[in-house]
């Protein structure tokens, strides 16, 4: 904008020139002195036409800019009524109390609605992993890696002296292996073979990050990546932490309304109030690199694995991909039964989810909403998620959905 009204700056500056040129090259001619001094008024007022114009442009541009930004929390969440947003404000109490929990819902970049301590540091599970991946694809933008198909081994010479039974196949694990879930890291199966949801080869990525790429280490995470390189855009209100006495080293501790704010940063394709934390090419890779359905699980057969990288809480093979997993996002497409992975979803819809969906960040970028929900429908057995936790996410969203006013789940794009 900035260059907008410098362009009608100048030209205003021309004309006015212009106008002031003409008058001192009248001379004695009476005539043309009338002539050109009512040539000097037209253009005096054209100026002043044009600078009017400008400054309303420039106005109408701040008053867009004031809406726009009303589209990002800023320091504090700013709120809206659930009646202005489109929701039964009773069906969504009716909603938060049958999921318990800590959780919020965000509309349009404000806060509709909260239950239980959206402020708590929970140990948020797997809800952690699409963090990695950002940080994987920022230290990609920063140029700390030159590409995605680097080979970890040039990070994390310890892997090749692995599995000399087995080739060495852990040479040829790659970062994008990692953010697949394929690299077969501890398994038997070489990269690229087959999938596993294995938290070994997740502690791998954390420990290549936070040891090597990054530098920081564990204990210099926090200010590195967390405050660095995304709090400081997004203005965490609740000082999230990858060192917590009560979760293992690398798991995310992190509350539910600033887990929103991560979630809404991927619905505004990594921009935040003008700036980008992460470039849309990179965002669009992370929510549309959805593994082939046809892509094999792992056989779960144990391999040798680099002992300073431990686990970050799970095992080697604890569930699916349902052909809907991309860089640790699960999207709202097809899986092998036809259906979609949420069929009462919109097909945008991603997720990030843990222990099964009982801790979830939802991100519906068809009704600008994002929902997070943390330690919820206690008491019951969720996992794995592509087989049994989705159909309790997907009843959930579908509840959800069903509590905006006269819309219901069909409702049109906001």
């Amino acid at each position: 904008m900035p260059d907008l009204t410098s362009a009608f700056c100048f030209w205003h500056f021309v004309l006015m020139n212009t106008a002031f040129k003409t008058d001192s090259d009248a001379g004695n001619d009476t005539q043309g002195a009338i002539r050109i001094h009512a040539d000097t008024r037209n253009h005096r007022m054209l100026g002043a036409a044009f600078l009017i114009l400008a400054l309303a442009i420039l106005g109408g541009w701040v008053a867009w800019r004031v809406r726009e930004d009303r589209s990002f929390p800023g320091a504090n969440w700013a709120w809206i009524s659930p009646k202005a947003a489109g929701f039964d404000g009773q069906r969504l109490h009716s909603f938060s109390a049958r999921l318990g929990g800590d959780g919020c819902i965000v509309y349009k970049g404000r806060m509709v609605h909260t239950w239980g301590d959206d402020t708590r540091l929970n140990d948020v599970a797997s809800v952690a992993k699409p963090f990695y991946a950002h940080f994987t694809l920022k230290a990609l933008e920063d140029g700390l890696i030159e590409s995605l198909d680097d080979r970890v081994v040039t990070w994390v010479p310890e892997l090749a002296t692995l599995n000399k039974d087995l080739g060495f196949k852990d040479r040829d694990i790659t970062f994008r292996h990692l953010l697949d879930q394929t690299s077969g890291y501890g398994l038997r199966e070489p990269p690229g073979a087959a999938f596993g949801y294995n938290d070994f080869q997740t502690g791998l990525l954390v420990w290549t990050l936070f040891r090597r790429v990054y530098a920081c280490g564990y204990g210099g995470a926090d200010q590195a990546l967390l405050v660095e390189r995304l709090g400081r855009h997004l203005r965490f209100e609740d000082h999230p932490t990858f060192r917590h006495p009560g979760s293992h080293p690398g798991r995310l501790r992190i509350s539910a309304r600033d887990l929103a704010r991560f979630g809404h940063l991927y619905m505004m394709n990594g921009q935040w109030q003008g700036q980008s934390v992460l470039r849309k090419d990179l965002v669009r890779l992370a929510l549309d690199s959805a593994i082939p359905v046809t892509l094999p699980r792992t056989q779960g057969e144990e391999a040798e694995r680099f002992h300073e990288a431990h686990s970050i809480g799970g095992g080697p093979d604890q569930k699916g991909h349902a052909g809907a997993h991309s860089f640790f996002w699960w999207l709202n497409r097809k899986t092998a039964d036809g259906k979609r992975l949420l069929p009462d979803a919109t097909p945008r819809t991603f997720i990030a989810s843990g222990y099964g969906g009982r801790f979830a960040m939802i991100v519906v970028p068809e009704h600008k909403l994002v929902i997070v929900w943390l330690d919820a429908f206690e008491g019951e057995d969720l996992v794995p998620f592509d087989e049994v936790g989705r159909l309790w996410v997907n009843e959930a969203v579908r509840e959800l959905l069903d509590a905006r006013i006269g819309k219901g789940n069909s409702l049109q794009n906001d």
